[in-house]
């Protein structure tokens, strides 16, 4: 299968290098050049130089806004739009802005509303609509491109395809590295493009390209890139894959990297109020998580990284630490507890700690629903909770209220209690000898539902174990499996590889 020049393709490079207020980035100007210069090549791109627009230091929003709204109106296959300078955010609700040549931070008016840019793309005739922003905060255009802000757009994206890959969340900065020819996310992207993907097929689709790119820029200290994906336009051929057939007969088992997540391991085992028992496994269970979290056999998190919480005395002393790793964590935010837990005679589930009172559990006890929130405005792009605690079950429902990807994992239901021996949790103890154990027969690495799976098929003692997802996330490998006898012919989908 080849990819031939489409004369039906239009793209739009824009790069602000120069500024009046705002540090000058000449890696802007760079960047647009060796982007059009893969796009155009004869060998390995997909677009006819007549047909790619190169935009630089825009002194107005017309210089943006008039070539992008001729190349939408032009485009029948694809249009690709690309911008490189300093982004912004202003008013109330932090719209993302892209600067101008004259742009000044305090003064929005002198910039240019993404949104504006956004519903032009959306009305364009394009069947594929790619956009790529290489700005500080630019994770905030992914919700101006997939907003619906009218019937008409909300009918054509039904049936079209939009695509948006950003060097950074929505509330980091992108880095321009001093004395770098280009920005730290389009040096990597570039040099996807041009080396290829050893794995990929002969065309990079742009889901291919922002893995790589995402595994590329995950050794280095700079934020890692967002996609979002609209109708599988993520499965456009953007370029020819270089690396076609490199090392394709040796089945690909990719590494987890736990660089960039964080965990928070509690144990809550003493009480003050009497009526509560003490639960010395509590202690146990939290110490030998956090030994299995540390093993690169298993999982790999850096002890740094992997923040171990023992009887902690009030509910701020027990979500603090949560909330330090939700600002850090990147990929995966893993949070365990093993303790007393209790309703609210509203049936609300509260963590326990050792201040906590049965009759004051409205502000001696951490509620679910503080946790929801924490998890809600996590940096991380997946979060498993792993409860041993009675009533676990009942956490997925105060997930339920975050947008934010939540596995559950839970030692009861809604209604269950957690037994526990004196020197474990019956549901940790089971959990700790299949992670160290692995699943034989299975693939290399393990998702939440292989674990919840194993231990259905323990020895059946104590509640049923409990797994809940919400949000919209795909299952993905998070650990790696320890049995001797692995499949290696099992299909990956792993979040700290891609």
């Amino acid at each position: 299968m080849t990819l031939l020049p489409n004369t039906t393709a239009r793209a739009v490079l824009i790069g602000t290098a120069t500024y009046r207020t705002f540090e000058e980035i000449p890696h802007s100007y760079n960047n647009v050049r060796g982007l059009y210069e893969v796009l155009t090549d004869l060998e390995l791109g997909s677009f006819t130089p007549e047909h790619v627009r190169l935009i630089d230091d825009p002194a107005t929003s017309a210089d943006i806004m008039q070539p992008i709204k001729q190349a939408a109106e032009e485009a029948e296959s694809v249009l690709l739009v690309y911008y490189s300078g300093h982004g912004q955010l202003t008013g109330e609700s932090s719209e993302l802005h892209l600067t101008l040549t004259a742009s000044e931070p305090d003064a929005p008016w002198s910039s240019l509303p993404f949104s504006y840019v956004a519903d032009i793309i959306k009305q364009s005739g394009a069947s594929t609509k790619i956009v790529v922003l290489d700005c500080c905060y630019s994770g905030r255009a992914h919700s101006d491109l997939m907003s619906d802000p009218s019937q008409l757009v909300k009918d054509q994206l039904a049936t079209e395809g939009l695509y948006c890959l950003t060097s950074a969340p929505k509330n980091r900065p992108s880095k321009a590295p001093e004395g770098h020819t280009y920005t730290a996310f389009t040096h990597h992207l570039l040099g996807s493009l041009r080396d290829g993907v050893p794995m990929a097929g002969p065309l990079l689709r742009m889901a291919d390209i922002y893995g790589d790119v995402r595994k590329r820029m995950r050794a280095t200290k700079f934020p890692l890139p967002e996609q979002c994906n609209r109708k599988e336009a993520g499965d456009f051929p953007l370029v020819r894959n270089r690396a076609f057939g490199e090392d394709r007969a040796t089945r690909f088992v990719p590494e987890l990297d736990f660089s960039r997540s964080r965990a928070v391991v509690i144990g809550s085992s003493t009480y003050d109020d009497d009526r509560l028992g003490v639960l010395p496994s509590c202690r146990n269970d939290a110490l030998a998580v956090r030994q299995v979290l540390l093993d690169k056999n298993i999982f790999g998190f850096a002890p740094e990284h992997c923040t171990l919480v023992l009887d902690p005395a009030t509910p701020a002393d027990l979500l603090g630490p949560v909330g330090d790793a939700a600002e850090e964590a990147e990929d995966l935010l893993l949070v365990y507890y093993s303790g007393h837990s209790a309703l609210t005679n509203e049936g609300d589930l509260t963590l326990l700690t050792r201040r906590s009172r049965l009759d004051r559990l409205s502000y001696t006890a951490a509620p679910a629903s503080v946790l929801a929130g924490i998890l809600g405005d996590s940096r991380a792009r997946e979060h498993v909770v792993i409860a041993d605690a009675c009533f676990g079950g009942r956490l997925s429902g105060a997930f339920a209220t975050t947008m934010a990807d939540v596995y559950t994992l839970c030692s009861a239901n809604r209604t269950g209690r957690a037994m526990a021996t004196a020197d474990h949790g019956v549901f940790t103890a089971n959990l700790l000898e299949m992670l160290q154990v692995g699943i034989p027969g299975a693939a290399p690495h393990l998702n939440l539902i292989d674990v919840f799976s194993a231990l259905q098929n323990s020895d059946g003692s104590g509640s049923a174990p409990f797994l809940s997802l919400s949000g919209t996330s795909k299952i993905r490998c998070l650990l790696r499996n320890g049995s001797d006898e692995i499949n290696t012919a099992t299909e990956h989908s792993c979040l700290m590889t891609a």
